[in-house]
This record gives C-alpha cells, structure tokens and sequence, in this order.
C-alpha cells in the first residue's frame, strides 16, 4: 500500500469521476467578466454623464434664450411705454392748450360785453348830457331873461321896494340853483341805471 502522504500523478478525477478544473482558470475567467462588467458600467456611466452635460447645456442655452426674449420684450415694452407715455403727455398737454383757449375766448367775450356796455353807458351820458347842457341853456336863458327884466323894473322903479327887488332876485337864483341839482340828479340816475345793466 502506497503512502497517502505522497502526491499522485495523473488527472485529478472529482467525486463523480469527472476530471478535476482546476479552479485558477475559473478565477480568471470570473475576474476578467467582473472587469469587463465594470468596463461596460463605467462606459455607461459615461454615456450617462455625456447625456447629462448635452441636456444641462441645452438647458442653459434655453434659458439664455428665453432671457434674451424676455429682455428684447422688455425694451419693445419699454418702447411702447415710452411711446405711450409720450401720446398721453401730449393729449394732456392739447387739453390744457384747449382749456387755455377756451379761457382766452372767454375772457375776450367778457371783454367784449364789458366794452359793449361802457360804449352804452357813454352814448347814455353823452345823450343825457346833452340834454342837461341844453335843458341847462335854456334855463339859464330863462334865469337871465328874468333877471333882465328885474333889473330893467329896478331902473324904472329905482326908490321903490329894493327889498323886495333883492327879495325876487334871491328866489329866482334859488330856482335856478334847484333845476340844476334836478338835471345833475338825474344824470346821475342815468349814469346808474346804465352801469346795472
């Protein structure tokens, strides 16, 4: 009987009989598919990552369109609003030029009317004193009328009454008097009568 402790020769034979693999070509075989699967993982996560970056860009690219649309908006807003900031100065600035007009027509109108009544006022007092100065004339013709003859009775009567002649001569310059605060009271009433109306 051979010594168990000595090594045999030949094909190593498993416990079916089937020979024996030997197990440093199976290790290999399952560290390189392990290393092919990592190559294939990490070529993957590379094709993952280029996606990413291709999306992210795309991304950033949008958005810096969008805030070029947005920022070209918003001058063409500002344009309108400026456009139309200046319409509505300008039709504030028409309606203030019409008011102004309007006022300037007014006040001319009233001017007017106000020319209108002092232009009828002076016919009125041109016409009333005219006839005052006339009315006045002719009582002053009266007065010196009177008188004359007074005088002329004095001379003939010289002596007789000169109280009495002084008398007469004081009543009639006293009538006189009162004809012509009667004609002035009236221009003056038709000096007023005109400025009311």
């Amino acid at each position: 009987m051979a010594n168990s402790s000595e090594p045999r020769q030949g094909i190593g034979i498993d416990a079916l009989g089937g020979p024996v693999i030997d197990p440093t070509k199976n290790v290999l075989d399952l560290v390189d598919a392990a290393n092919r699967r990592q190559d294939d993982l990490r070529e993957m996560h590379n094709r993952y990552l280029e996606a990413e970056f291709r999306r992210l860009e795309e991304q950033v690219k949008r958005v810096e369109e969008t805030s070029e649309l947005r920022a070209e908006f918003a001058r063409e807003i500002g344009i309108v609003h400026q456009s139309h900031d200046r319409e509505i100065h300008k039709m504030e600035q028409d309606k203030l030029a019409a008011f102004r007009a309007s006022d300037e027509m007014a006040r001319i109108t009233e001017a007017n009317r106000s020319l209108a009544a002092i232009q009828v006022v002076e016919r009125t007092l041109n016409s009333t004193a005219t006839a005052l100065a006339s009315q006045n004339a002719e009582n002053n013709v009266e007065v010196n009328r009177r008188l004359a003859a007074l005088e002329k009775s004095s001379y003939e009567g010289a002596g007789k009454g000169t109280g009495a002649k002084n008398t007469v001569t004081y009543a009639i310059i006293a009538v006189g008097l009162l004809v012509s605060l009667i004609t002035i009271g009236s221009v003056v009433i038709a000096i007023a009568f005109a400025i009311r109306r």
